[in-house]
């Protein structure tokens, strides 16, 4: 009996170790992505020009489990993942604040991008996330410059005023600023003609495209109103660097230029200004700054 049991015990082990092992396992699939598309819902929303520069990925392989962060990578990429067969896959859209490369943070403006497919090991899934902008997303301010009359207006104080032109612009018509060369005392500002409210609880920031020569900032004005007086505290937000006669779309925060404004008032004019400085601009050149595709975004929490 026990001579059998044996032999039983033998059999098993053999037929165990001649079983064939999954030629796939341990192989991964594989997801590209080439581009993301922004889907504009509505004209009021402007343009569908983007630089969604990242991707947040995730996977879940079994309805209920939690989904796994695969990585963050900058679009264009190729990345392999273990999971296959059905999977969710979730892509939050990605931006760089500010320009910033190590200021890398998901874009709340916009819908995560979601998709059921099936991953095939040692193939790849090419993907392009579709997003668009969230429901109670407030859209402050879209300036395109492609209809008559502009949203922003030359300061009182500016030596020189913009043009809406077609020479250069991105699409359409862009803002055209332009300082002499030999200029060095004169300066321009502009502000938008309105005032607007923006609530210190949610998100806002500031999309806009440029291509410049020549520094320039962008600010925002709270904007004080008394019995007696209205008056605007100035509170610089950043400083745009020349791009190589290239175009550069830019997202910037507001939360701390709203949050902690000097004038606590809750009002704020946008504004930019430019001024030449002679060991910074180009020597022998006109200071030229072409600004388009403007908006101003509020989400509240």
């Amino acid at each position: 009996m026990k001579r059998i049991l044996i032999l039983v015990i033998a059999a098993a082990i053999v037929m165990s170790s001649c079983k064939e092992k999954d030629p796939y396992e341990g192989v991964p699939a594989f997801i590209r992505v080439n581009e993301a598309v922004i889907d504009i819902v509505d004209p009021s929303q402007g343009s569908a020009l983007h630089n969604i520069s990242d991707c947040w990925l995730y996977a879940q392989e079994k309805e209920g489990e939690k989904l796994d962060l695969i990585g963050v990578f900058e679009i264009p990429f190729e990345v392999p993942v273990l999971s296959s067969g059905k999977v969710h896959i979730e892509i939050e859209p990605g931006i760089k604040t500010s320009g910033l490369d190590a200021d890398r943070d998901v874009y709340t403006m916009l819908t995560n991008y979601y998709i059921d497919t099936v991953l095939t090991p040692n193939a790849t899934t090419v993907l392009t996330p579709h997003y668009s902008y969230r429901q109670g997303v407030n859209f402050i301010i879209v300036e395109s410059f492609d209809q008559l009359g502009s949203k922003f207006e030359k300061a009182d104080s500016s030596t020189y005023d913009f043009s809406v032109t077609e020479d250069g612009a991105l699409e359409g018509y862009s803002m055209k600023i332009e300082i002499p060369k030999d200029d060095y005392s004169g300066h321009f500002e502009c502000r938008t003609s309105n005032v607007y409210p923006i609530s210190e609880n949610g998100v806002t920031f500031l999309e806009m495209s440029y291509k410049c020569n020549d520094y320039f900032n962008f600010g925002m004005f709270g904007v004080v109103e008394s019995a007696t007086a209205t008056s605007g505290v100035r509170e610089n937000v950043i400083t745009l660097y020349p791009t190589d006669g290239k175009w550069k779309r830019i997202y910037i925060n507001l939360n701390y230029a709203v949050t902690n404004s000097s004038s606590n008032c809750g009002q704020f004019q946008p504004f930019y200004t430019a001024v030449r400085i002679d060991t910074l601009s180009p020597v022998g050149q006109n200071s030229e700054i072409f600004i388009d595709n403007i908006k101003l975004l509020h989400i509240e929490n």
